[in-house]
């Protein structure tokens, strides 16, 4: 027997084998169209088997079906761990016990099936640590649990113990559950030696897994009353598993210096609420009142504040305001030369790398300029002289706390600038390539909504044409007049939802997905443009955001290739 896997096994959009599932201890696949797959051996064989049960249906869906038939058919093993997402919120986690069956009695979707003992059928998702709840969000009726130690960790679970939390977390971080068990640790630190973490394991003591709005206002409001800060500041790095320091702000400035090892005037911290800080003026006094805010670059007033008991103002955010320093790149320090390095380590690292230039650094560390192959050629200087004899030329430089777009300009001119921390020393290097690529992050979940509005109005526009034909006008339920409105003047998305749920303009449509399970879902990519259009969406928000707006256009694209 292989090492134990775990598994997540669905019961349905609408939790429809959930019952049978606990009741008669059995993980069940769903397919009610597809046959008895006992002599499928390889996954070559799956593939007639679905092709003969969905003619119509699009090969990438098939080869997506057929990819997680096979995992339940044949990769899961005895002994795996088995959970079920239920209707009431709660999971249900169990161990894989016998191989695949067909039950060709059982009414159709209940005859793929497999033996579980269920463990526990009632593990709140609460009792899940942030990260290892977010592993549940696949869409996929079987799916592979593999990151964040999850077999261990459901294992426990299944045991009636408690979640261990992150095991790529520090052994003192892991089980950090409360805002006030964090301000202990950075108390009780060394002196010099300050609490380090992944924002991903911060955002865990909040019970959050992205740098949501509510994520970051409540963060912030919470460390501001603890006497702590973010650095660099949580909403300034480029990825959830980047490292940050946690550090103390309300001690007198001589302690501080002492205790942090370093002049604090020197710290990226986050704005403070109300200050005249330069992401203040940039961002302007209104929520999306700055001038570029269309280009989604500055982002201000995220969302609405955080309220706690009834006679508590609500926080307002700080301004999110997108620096050089978000880009991967502007923080990852290149391969550099000082003045005093010989010229030919220079020539060494322009030859093994391929690269155009290099950084020149003085001896603390700072940017002094660049030289090229021009500049080394032009000097004529021998290989053992020094890099600070040949012709190093100025260059261009912003900083990490710096709006990104104040580099749009150098990076059209030169094709690169040079990122320097606040204290002048080197972070990175920003390209074209860099610039393109997050431009591309940022519009590509306008043109998916675009593409997604423009197919759901030519369905629903065809669909209303045909109830009208059917019943001589556009029936009820609803307004006959505001329909017609919609059919000859256009709809916005809760109209498209609205629409849907009439079960005469569905049956026009001719969908063969589930009718309520994709109006939800069409709700849930409602929510996900007004949170888009508004800028009110973070970077790592942006990403489980494309993926559910890709799901919804997929599935009309496969219904409706030409639409």
């Amino acid at each position: 027997m292989g090492a134990v896997q775990a598994w997540m096994v669905r019961a349905g959009a609408d939790g429809e084998r959930e019952d049978v599932s606990l009741s008669e201890g059995l993980t069940i696949a769903g397919w009610p169209e597809v046959g008895d797959l006992t002599d499928c051996t390889a996954p070559g064989d799956l593939k007639a088997e679905l092709a003969k049960a969905y003619p119509r249906e699009n090969p990438r869906v098939l080869g997506n079906w057929r990819g997680q038939l096979w995992r339940f058919r044949a990769v899961m093993s005895p002994g795996d761990l088995i959970v079920l997402p239920l209707k009431a919120g709660n999971i249900a986690i169990g161990h894989l016990t016998g191989d695949y069956q067909f039950r060709a009695e059982a009414a159709p979707g209940l005859r793929h099936v497999r033996t579980v003992t269920w463990k526990r059928t009632d593990v709140p998702r609460t009792e899940l640590r942030a990260d290892l709840r977010a592993t549940l969000g696949s869409l996929l009726t079987v799916s592979e649990l593999r990151r964040f130690d999850a077999v261990k960790r459901l294992t426990m679970l299944a045991a009636g113990d408690s979640d261990p939390g992150n095991p790529d977390a520090p052994a003192d971080l892991r089980l950090l559950e409360r805002p006030a068990e964090l301000a202990d640790l950075v108390a009780k630190a060394p002196a010099g030696m300050p609490v380090e973490m992944a924002v991903r394991d911060l955002l865990s003591i909040w019970d959050f897994v992205s740098r949501s709005d509510k994520a970051t206002t409540t963060i912030r409001r919470d460390l501001d009353e603890l006497g702590l800060a973010i650095v660099p500041p949580l909403t300034e790095v480029p990825s959830i598993d980047h490292i940050v320091r946690v550090l103390p702000i309300g001690l007198a400035p001589e302690a501080e210096r002492q205790s942090l090892g370093e002049e604090t005037a020197n710290l990226e911290l986050e704005p403070e609420e109300g200050d005249d800080s330069e992401a203040d003026l940039l961002a302007g006094g209104e929520t999306g009142s700055s001038d570029i805010s269309h280009l989604g670059l500055i982002v201000a007033g995220a969302g609405e504040g955080v309220s706690g008991d009834d006679d508590e103002e609500p926080v307002r955010p700080a301004p999110v305001l997108v620096t050089v320093g978000r880009l991967p790149s502007a923080r990852s320090m290149p391969k550099t030369v000082k003045l005093t390095d010989l010229l030919n380590r220079a020539v060494e690292l322009l030859s093994e790398n391929g690269y155009d230039q290099l950084p020149v650094l003085d001896d603390d560390g700072h940017l002094r300029g660049s030289i090229t192959w021009r500049e080394i050629g032009a000097t004529n200087r021998p290989a053992t002289a020094l890099v600070g004899d040949a012709a190093v030329l100025k260059v261009r430089s912003i900083r990490t706390d710096e709006p990104m777009v104040d580099c749009l300009a150098d990076v059209a001119d030169h094709g690169c600038v040079f990122v320097v921390n606040p204290d002048g020393s080197l972070s990175g290097i920003v390209t074209g390539h860099d610039l393109a690529h997050r431009f591309e992050q940022e519009l590509r979940p306008y043109a998916l909504i675009q593409e997604l509005e423009l197919r759901l109005r030519r369905a629903l526009r065809k669909a209303l044409l045909q109830v009208k034909e059917i019943h001589g006008a556009y029936g009820r339920p609803g307004d006959p007049g505001r329909i017609v409105k919609l059919a000859n003047q256009g709809m916005n998305f809760s109209d498209y939802i609205t629409l849907l749920k009439r079960d005469d303009v569905w049956q026009a449509t001719g969908w063969q997905f589930p009718q309520q399970s994709f109006a939800e879902r069409l709700d849930r990519v409602r929510k996900i443009r007004n949170e888009t259009m508004h800028f009110h969406t973070s970077d790592d928000d942006r990403i489980s955001a494309v993926k559910e707006i890709q799901v919804a256009l997929q599935m009309l694209k496969t219904v409706q290739p030409q639409a």
